[in-house]
């Protein structure tokens, strides 16, 4: 074989290799981009899902916030209708006539003198009711009835003053309040 045989086999040997090497590159090339866009999608994909979930953390706090500011103005509200509604009540009930309420005055009554603990005491009631109530409690030699300038109801106070009972009919629905409340409550949110 000559030279320039020699060297033409040298040269395509060359030129077949360079273009394995540049095939062999291309096909590395290839995969590691091929790899970056599968790591770069992962990436986006990871990143879009936290930050989904933290768009739907901060909506949900959003709305949850929201529903207990409501929640709050409406408790509010209701609380201020109850208010007005006890108020109203209460005074007519201090006001409340007699004989609206005069089947009770031997109950109120008893009542009050339950809480006298057998000392020394005077029952006072509306003039108008004063004679039911000592006949309620004529049994009781310690209490006195006397008519009196109270609002509807009884009260009740022992002769030394330690304790003093106020069973009218205003003084009830305070203490009934709390239970009336969750009644009314649910009448003022029924459809």
């Amino acid at each position: 074989m000559s030279i320039d045989a020699l060297l033409l086999h040298l040269e395509e040997d060359a030129e077949r290799e360079a273009t394995r090497l540049r095939h062999d590159a291309e096909e590395r090339a290839a995969e590691i981009v091929a790899r970056a866009d599968a790591d770069a999608a992962r990436q986006r994909a990871l990143h879009l899902e936290r930050v989904t979930a933290q768009r739907r953390a901060v909506g949900e706090r959003l709305v949850a916030a929201a529903r207990a500011q409501a929640r709050g103005q409406f408790l509010q509200a209701r609380m201020d209708v109850l208010d007005r509604v006890f108020d109203e009540a209460s005074g007519s009930l201090e006001r409340l006539a007699v004989d609206r309420y005069a089947a009770s005055v031997a109950q109120l009554a008893v009542d009050a003198a339950r809480y006298l603990e057998r000392t020394p005491s005077v029952l006072q009631s509306p003039p108008d009711a004063s004679a039911a109530a000592a006949d309620a409690v004529r049994n009781r030699t310690d209490l006195a009835v006397e008519p009196a300038d109270v609002p509807a109801g009884v009260t009740g106070r022992s002769v030394d003053g330690r304790i003093v009972v106020d069973n009218t009919l205003a003084a009830i629905l305070v203490r009934r309040r709390a239970d009336l409340a969750i009644g009314l409550s649910a009448r003022i949110e029924a459809p």
